[in-house]
């Protein structure tokens, strides 16, 4: 009995004291402490994830599209593969002219009628060009960032970085004549960036003012803007009339035809010969929407699918128009007019290593610089190859590691020994300036 009512006692007691605690604030069993922050297990995940790059269509880079596809012909290509130029300062490019005097005819004489060899030329230049890193060769710095194989992924990205600055360089020579690397150093002062000197204005007729070209840079910059203006009905708000679309296309097909661009075999084309087209995504968005314009290719024009197998397989090929086959460059360069009055001014924009992304397409007056590619649109010259570079520091424990070669991406202009007003000449590409009105 006695141990029945200490029981009772027991329980009634911590009855009590539950009680009390409740009125006091305090509600059930205490909550675990959080463990200090020096005992907690941190964990990371041992892969590595890599920011994905638009694709080039001018070199092997991979990036947001078809990892599979190949590369637009090597015939855009001039390829400067003489190794007797390989220690040279400079090179010359000789191109004859055609045969262009009357024969005589008749009873005429032909002594004294014979007609003489007539050439330009064309200088290519180089330059040094490196790209360097630094690395831990050992030490606790190597041991901290080996599980995520950083600096292992820090040397191969040397590897995209030149071919991003190739597809760079190839963009600036087609649009500005030089390549970066002939902007600095010993052949700056030599190679000064001008337009293409042929450029082709959407919106014009086919003879309808495309500015003429001029070796003085301000004078031919004030006379493409002035031909935007025209186009564009005195102001520089683009007008569905200025994107690409079929009127546009056929005009610059002739305009080829008249600025003598010499064509590259292209399987499906007709006569086999054509031009590669090279157009922004924005481009290809007006040319293919039927409801957008009534001026779209429509059934005009050969879808990629129906194209020669090869062909199909061309970076970002979507099909052809006449004698073009048109190609979606994610990375197409763009130029932004700007100016009330003469002197106008026109600065480039170029898609930039990483996702630095330097085109100006913010502004509504920038326009897309398509690019039409003849034979040799280019021309590479690598006198001394791309190779590996190491710089070691404190007994190897710092490592730089990088790439080095020497070379040169131009755009070729022929020009004769005393240039004149109209002399020079470039019969490799056009750069087609499209407009990028509000697409609704």
């Amino acid at each position: 009995m006695k141990k029945l009512i200490n029981v009772i006692f027991v329980s009634f007691c911590s009855f009590c004291a539950n009680l009390m605690a409740q009125q006091a604030g305090v509600v059930g069993v205490a909550s675990p402490q959080t463990l200090p922050a020096q005992s907690q297990k941190l964990g990371f995940d041992s892969e590595l994830r890599m920011k994905s790059l638009l694709q080039s269509i001018y070199t092997d880079l991979k990036g947001l599209y078809n990892a599979e596809d190949k590369k637009i012909p090597g015939k855009i290509y001039m390829e400067i593969e003489n190794t007797a130029l390989s220690d040279s300062h400079v090179a010359t490019i000789t191109m004859k002219l055609r045969l262009r005097l009357p024969g005589t005819l008749g009873n005429d004489i032909a002594i004294g009628q014979e007609e003489l060899p007539v050439t330009k030329a064309g200088t290519i230049y180089r330059n040094n060009c490196r790209k360097v890193v630094s690395t831990p060769g050992y030490g606790v710095r190597k041991l901290d960032s080996d599980y995520l194989g950083l600096y292992k992924q820090h040397i191969n990205d040397l590897a995209d970085w030149n071919k991003e600055e190739e597809d760079l360089e190839i963009h600036q020579a087609l649009l500005e004549t030089f390549g970066e690397t002939l902007l600095n150093g010993d052949t700056a002062a030599t190679c000064i960036p001008n337009w293409n000197a042929n450029i082709f204005i959407a919106g014009l007729p086919l003879n309808g003012g495309h500015p003429v070209y001029s070796s003085n840079v301000a004078t031919y910059t004030s006379n493409i803007v002035q031909a935007i203006l025209t186009s564009g009905g005195g102001a520089l708000a683009p007008i569905p009339t200025q994107t690409l679309n079929q009127p546009n296309l056929s005009n610059l097909s002739n305009f080829a035809l008249a600025k003598r661009i010499t064509p590259i075999a292209i399987p499906g084309a007709p006569g086999g010969k054509g031009y590669v087209l090279s157009i922004s995504e924005i481009d290809a968005a007006y040319l293919g929407d039927p409801v957008w314009s009534a001026r779209n290719l429509g059934s005009l024009w050969t879808a990629s699918n129906k194209l020669d197998d090869k062909v199909q397989n061309w970076t970002g090929a979507l099909g052809m128009y006449k004698d073009l086959l048109l190609v979606v460059d994610p990375r197409l360069a763009t130029v932004l007019p700007f100016g009330s009055s003469a002197p106008y001014a026109l600065v480039s924009g170029y898609m930039w290593h990483g996702d630095t992304d330097r085109r100006n397409r913010s502004s509504v007056h920038t326009r897309n610089a398509c690019v039409l590619h003849g034979a040799g649109a280019v021309w590479k010259w690598y006198p001394e190859k791309l190779r590996f570079i190491e710089q070691l520091d404190d007994y190897a424990a710092i490592k730089g590691i990088g790439t080095e070669c020497v070379r040169g991406i131009g755009s070729l202009i022929f020009d004769q020994q005393t240039p004149g007003a109209g002399t020079q000449e470039q019969f490799s590409s056009i750069v087609c300036l499209t407009s990028m009105p509000d697409y609704v």
